[in-house]
């Protein structure tokens, strides 16, 4: 599919594991299920381009090099650096349409414009807001805020007077573009010392949210971040059968029904700390 310099771009990025891989089929084959005549490309970077040919006459697949991914890593070879990374990467080929990068682990649930319609020069999109970081009152939180504190970024100390937004989802205006180097300069000052994956997300919600209003989009994207050994088990038999049909019969499929497992239960003691030390862990 070649590149349309002209409408609205769609970015997701599948470096690593064959899991990831068959989470962002399954994420694209959803984005082009519910795009719905808008004017629209979707863009996969992707150290593994084969595993997204049956989406070749849909979908732009970037091949992503070792190289590539040892730059996007930057200096703190922070995994979660990348999507910022590719986000920039391609801002800088289409900086005049808006751009609306997806995590893999997620699909669309409602009519992909309505997303779009959400961002303009005065608004940005994030998936949803999740607590504010200053009270948030998780063992996980306290850490981040006894870490974080000790930083400074730009001569100051890291400003924690703000909500954490889950940035499953990031879309940006082009005179939106340029907080993405902030974003990049503020991961590589902290990353090499604290590489959780918070302090990506963290960086995308405080700068969005001092620069512009930030819409959230977990109406239209469902991200099941918690769940994704459960919902992998549901999406590789889908694709398996999608490739022996027409794409229409495929599109038609995912709309008509969608994939609902039950909600995530949050575990208690070890467990959830296991849990949670795993869920850091880049792919």
């Amino acid at each position: 599919m070649p590149e349309a310099p002209n409408c609205a771009q769609l970015l997701y990025l599948a470096c690593g594991s064959r899991s990831l891989q068959i989470q962002a089929l399954y994420a694209a084959y959803s984005a082009v299920a519910y795009k719905s005549g808008v004017n629209l490309a979707i863009h996969v970077f992707s150290d593994s381009p084969a595993s997204f040919r049956v989406l070749e006459n849909q979908i732009c697949v970037h091949a992503v090099t070792p190289a590539q991914v040892k730059s996007w890593r930057g200096p703190g070879k922070y995994a979660y650096r990348m999507k910022i990374a590719a986000l920039s990467e391609l801002s800088s080929r289409f900086s005049e349409s808006p751009i609306l990068f997806v995590d893999s682990d997620t699909f669309f649930i409602d009519e992909l414009g309505k997303v779009l319609s959400r961002i303009d020069s005065r608004h940005a999109v994030l998936h949803r807001k999740e607590y504010p970081v200053l009270t948030c009152p998780t063992g996980q939180l306290q850490r981040f805020r006894r870490r974080m504190g000790k930083f400074r970024f730009r001569g100051s100390f890291v400003d924690l007077n703000a909500d954490m937004w889950n940035s499953g989802v990031i879309g940006l205006h082009p005179s939106q573009f340029h907080l993405l180097n902030t974003v990049l300069a503020f991961i590589d000052a902290i990353s090499p010392k604290y590489n959780k994956q918070l302090v990506e997300q963290y960086a995308v919600s405080y700068f969005l949210q001092k620069n512009v209003e930030v819409r959230a989009a977990d109406d239209c994207v469902f991200h099941y971040w918690q769940q994704k050994e459960e919902y992998q088990s549901a999406i590789e038999p889908k694709l398996q059968a999608w490739t022996e049909r027409p794409l229409g019969e495929a599109l038609a499929e995912l709309r008509a029904n969608r994939i609902v497992l039950p909600p995530f239960q949050p575990r208690h003691g070890w467990v959830r700390r296991l849990r949670d030390r795993i869920l850091q862990e880049p792919e």
